[in-house]
């Protein structure tokens, strides 16, 4: 038995216990064992013999001593652990049960009903749930604000970066998809940054301005032509742009964000949610990376593993 994180993702399924009033049931782990400390949904691993439904309705016998009327699947998260380990979690939605909740004391240290959209817990419950808890449950994710996209940019910055050190560092400047390398995807995300940022002030701020969207195959065919960049030039590229991404937000109104623009394809378009497809943009190369890496300790792993 070793120390290190399993290569590939370990299976894990969750209950989505939502009473009439809106509230779900967050837990919170013990100090030892799986998301120690942390608050979650009702949350096991998959065992080899059972399914994903299976496992929810283990949860939610052996963990909330409920009864479980029909469960519905809702969607599938992917979230990491504090050790790097990675989770593919399928959450259940249970509306109905028989009993009231109570947590098992092996399991969990305490319980609460919280609201989606204000977690009474939220400084300690697992981002990847708080962010779908939010927005699954018909809630806004951030509000289009200025602070609001702001805290949006620093998640999904924060998100890119980790699934970017989850790579090997011997390979990550090798083509791992489609020619593209993760240092690759990186030049990329900061170049596209900031053409979305000029691209989003000129339709605030020029009469009759029309947004064309950015040019991924022109892109890298010019980036190939330049001379190639070591890591931590492109990472202070990174911070460079980011830099100035807030200080645009923080000069501009939340009734500035609200108004609308032209887009080529799209019609009216407001401001502010085009300077959200940045952090919409950096979520999906974040997948990316990550897929990257499963594909890469993949190919490293001694046969028989």
């Amino acid at each position: 038995m070793t120390d290190q994180a399993p290569q590939g993702p370990i299976l894990a399924a969750a209950a989505v216990m939502r009473r009439d009033d809106g509230k779900v049931l967050l837990l919170q782990h013990g100090a030892t064992g799986l998301f120690s400390g942390r608050w979650s949904l009702p949350i096991t691993i998959v065992a080899d013999e059972e399914t994903a439904e299976d496992a929810v309705e283990r949860v939610l016998h052996d963990h909330t001593h409920v009864e479980p009327g029909p469960v519905e699947f809702e969607d599938t998260l992917y979230i990491t652990g504090d050790d790097g380990t990675r989770f593919i979690v399928n959450a259940f939605l249970c509306r109905d049960w028989r009993g009231e909740p109570q947590y098992s004391s092996q399991h969990y240290a305490d319980a609460a009903w919280s609201q989606p959209s204000a977690p009474a817990v939220s400084g300690d419950l697992l981002p990847e749930i708080r962010i779908w808890l939010q927005a699954a449950m018909g809630e806004p994710l951030h509000p289009r604000t200025p602070d609001g996209i702001i805290e949006l940019l620093d998640e999904t910055r924060g998100a890119l970066l980790a699934a970017f050190q989850s790579i090997p560092a011997p390979v990550r400047e090798e083509s791992l998809q489609d020619g593209w390398s993760p240092v690759d995807l990186l030049a990329h995300t900061a170049d596209v940054e900031a053409y979305y940022l000029v691209e989003t002030d000129r339709l605030m701020r020029i009469p009759g301005h029309t947004w064309h969207g950015f040019n991924d195959a022109q892109w890298y065919d010019l980036y190939r032509l330049r001379a190639p960049l070591d890591l931590a030039a492109i990472q202070a590229r990174l911070d460079e742009v980011r830099e100035r991404t807030h200080a645009w937000l923080s000069a501009v109104t939340a009734d500035q964000l609200a108004h609308y623009g032209n887009h080529h394809e799209r019609g009216a378009v407001l401001i502010g949610e085009r300077i959200e497809r940045i952090a919409h943009h950096e979520h999906e190369h974040a997948e990316q990376l990550l897929t990257m890496g499963d594909a890469a300790r993949g190919a490293r792993a001694p046969d028989g593993a």
